[in-house]
């Protein structure tokens, strides 16, 4: 059963589509279960651009779920603005006045279910 994604495994819970975790695969030690983190997840910066937008972020050191609350009313999505921007680290929040890239929420969908399929 090892390689699986955690949703197909019946010992696991769960999880909503936008989680990050949903992209990687799960492997048993056989007492625990853990993610592969060794693979990323990377936007190609040649996507056509017609399908972002901009977001400018409003408060100081503003977290990534809240971003994410607000572009995609969820605060699951934080890693896919993080991707697309180029963040390599999501512990260090941005600045007010920060333009960042957005996916256009109605590609969301799309992208999730390539990315799922790798």
């Amino acid at each position: 059963m090892d390689g699986q994604k955690q949703n197909s495994i019946d010992a696991l819970p769960n999880l909503n589509s936008m989680r990050l975790e949903n992209l990687f695969k799960v492997y048993n030690n056989g007492q625990n279960y853990y993610y592969n983190l060794i693979n990323t997840v990377n936007i190609p910066q040649e996507i056509d651009q017609s399908t972002f937008t901009t977001y400018t972020v409003i408060h100081d050191k503003m977290p990534w779920t809240l971003i994410s609350q607000k572009v995609y009313n969820t605060p699951e999505l934080w890693w896919l603005i993080c991707s697309a921007n180029n963040i390599l680290d999501p512990t260090k929040f941005p600045d007010a006045g920060t333009k960042l890239k957005i996916l256009i929420p109605t590609y969301v969908t799309s992208i999730l279910q390539q990315l799922n399929n790798v």
